[in-house]
């Protein structure tokens, strides 16, 4: 228990800086403005880019069970930090350009719902004592991601209204809601002579076994 005390009172300590250190290495420094890529302070900016969602993730993965969580984690925050820091916005003009900007930015900004999902996930399941599910906790996290994604996409573009941010969130609410239908765990009844009841997914998810009663 001691252990298990130290190591979660390091890890807050650890996290904050440095996420602390890949700040102040971005602003303080402006690292962003030097042009050599083998530069010492670029490399040490390159580890903390790389450090801080890894420290913050990894233990994250393990709590909330959302498989590979860490490396989207990583992937989504390094490359958005250093396209943010170390890509002159002039050359983001083109929807390819803007594309690349956003993609790891869905991925990173979803990371964080994920976990908010998982927490949640796990309370209710606990409450309710059901089997918690970290891809469902997942696939909501890339929901709300889209979402504060598309937002930020509609106000680069000049075009975010309330209307356009509400009907991007209905859009987002109705790809939530046929989601759980397509993958919703169903009751499927087993062998006649057993007895038996089973539980699968629906046979849209996986496109094998039976579909349907036999």
């Amino acid at each position: 228990m001691l252990i298990r005390f130290l190591l979660a009172f390091g890890w807050l300590i650890a996290v904050p800086l440095a996420w602390a250190a890949a700040i102040w290495l971005i602003v303080a420094r402006n690292v962003g403005t030097i042009s050599d890529f083998w530069a010492p302070i670029r490399l040490l900016t390159a580890a903390a880019f790389l450090a801080a969602p890894a420290l913050t993730f990894l233990p994250l993965e393990r709590v909330t069970r959302v498989p590979f969580l860490s490396i989207e984690a990583i992937a989504g925050w390094s490359t958005t930090l250093f396209v943010w820091t170390f890509v002159d916005p002039s050359r983001l003009r083109s929807p390819l350009a803007i594309l690349i900007l956003l993609l790891p930015l869905l991925v990173a900004v979803s990371t964080l719902f994920t976990v908010l999902s998982a927490a949640l996930e796990h309370r209710w399941a606990t409450r309710s004592g059901k089997e918690i599910d970290p891809l469902r906790a997942r696939r909501r996290g890339y929901v709300l991601g889209l979402f504060v994604v598309g937002c930020l996409l509609l106000h680069s573009l000049e075009a975010l209204t309330l209307i356009n941010a509400g009907m991007l969130g209905v859009i987002a609410l109705l790809a939530e809601v046929m989601a759980m239908t397509w993958f919703a765990p169903v009751r499927e009844t087993g062998a006649r002579h057993s007895g038996a009841i089973g539980h699968r997914r629906r046979w849209h998810e996986y496109r094998r076994g039976p579909f349907g009663p036999q």
